[in-house]
């Protein structure tokens, strides 16, 4: 029988849920949103099959066979980095996949889905910052293998890490595409956060974008439409950025490594202006494309969509540091929490955000050490 005695040792893939024959166990949200399984031990029969599907402590992985930097012209007006994640889910369509991907519901929150069209590929593009609901993706993507179909599944490496686990011997017709991962933020502060947003305009929310493309490559802040008005803020990718907010199991995440779980890992290719001079120098946006296994490999030999590709070395620590190590919680991070569950957004925006007082004094104190 699984059990979560320490929040750290949950990534919340829903992968033991979704496994389990019995039905005995569900995924429910804490005070975060932040989601972990919970048993029903009159339904369980200490069978060991969610044990035994759960991937987070013992990670299968490859080092990555290839390295490039990658863009696709056509595809980046609407993408936020060079379009590669687009480009990977369009190819798998056109071959006969069907593609798992994050999209935003109608009601702004973030939930894994199922696409078996072109057409239904528009929400899975850009990205989402805030950890996506799995219910139910597990045994969707179960039934599609064993019903013979090809599967892309895209998501963060334990969400992959999970799928593949989950999918046992049948990864013949699997292929996972993962990104490098900073940490997934909480699903209740987003929410708080929209909501909040709503008070303050006195407006109800018709669209957001969590990295608005219109700001150039480099920009990164969410942008909130009222109907016509569009707001940009970086309230809420404050909070990600500071580490105030991630999910406790992304402090100490074993996929984090140059290893990886999946066929392909992708990424914002930071700094490939000084690793390939010229290449995308008009902040338009670079992917960066790693193959790590030879079904990854086969499957980005070729696009459909014109590209330009160019190998390059591995990224330094200091343009993907968590292809390295996972992120590390601000010291403030068990406080943040605390408020926010005690008191909503509004005051922890008020004590913790980018005008806030402690902000302030940290700020002071990184000049004061930098000319010491």
């Amino acid at each position: 029988m699984i059990r979560i005695t320490d929040r750290e040792l949950c990534c919340g893939c829903s992968a033991c849920a979704d496994c389990c024959p019995h039905g005995a166990i569900t995924m429910k949200a804490d005070a975060m949103g932040f989601r972990y399984p919970s048993v029903d031990e009159s339904l369980c029969v200490d069978c060991g099959i969610c044990e035994k599907v759960c991937a987070f402590h013992k990670p299968d992985s490859a080092a990555a066979d290839t390295c490039e930097a990658i863009r696709f012209p056509d595809l980046m007006d609407e993408s936020q980095s060079g379009g590669l994640a687009y480009a990977l889910m369009r190819k798998a369509i056109c071959n006969g996949f069907i593609v798992y991907g994050a999209a935003v519901d109608d009601d702004f929150c973030v939930r894994h889905r199922r696409v078996d069209s072109m057409d239904g590929l528009a929400p899975l593009r850009l990205s989402k910052y805030v950890q996506s609901d799995m219910k139910g993706i597990p045994a969707q993507v179960l039934e599609d293998l064993r019903n013979g179909r090809k599967v892309l599944f895209t998501g963060t490496p334990c969400q992959c890490a999970g799928i593949a686990s989950a999918a046992g011997k049948m990864l013949r017709n699997l292929l996972t595409a993962d990104i490098i991962c900073h940490g997934v933020p909480s699903p209740s502060v987003w929410k708080g956060y929209l909501e909040s947003m709503e008070r303050r305009h006195a407006k109800k929310i018709s669209s957001v974008v969590f990295r608005d493309p219109s700001l150039g490559w480099h920009g990164h802040r969410e942008a909130i439409c009222f109907g016509n008005e569009k707001v940009v803020s970086d309230e809420y990718t404050f909070f990600f950025y500071q580490h105030l907010m991630l999910r406790p199991s992304c402090t100490v995440c074993p996929f984090a490594s140059l290893h990886r779980v999946s066929d392909i890992t992708m990424a914002d290719c930071w700094g490939v202006e000084k690793i390939l001079p010229g290449f995308a120098d008009d902040n338009r946006g670079c992917s960066v494309l790693f193959a790590n296994t030879k079904a990854g490999l086969d499957f980005t030999r070729d696009f459909p969509d014109g590209c330009s590709r160019a190998p390059m070395e591995i990224p330094s620590e200091k343009d993907q540091a968590n292809l390295y190590s996972p992120s590390s919680a601000h010291k403030r991070a068990k406080s943040f929490e605390n408020t926010y569950i005690r008191k909503g957004y509004d005051v922890v925006l008020h004590r913790f955000g980018i005008q806030s007082r402690s902000h302030r004094i940290d700020e002071f104190i990184k000049k004061v050490k930098r000319h010491i």
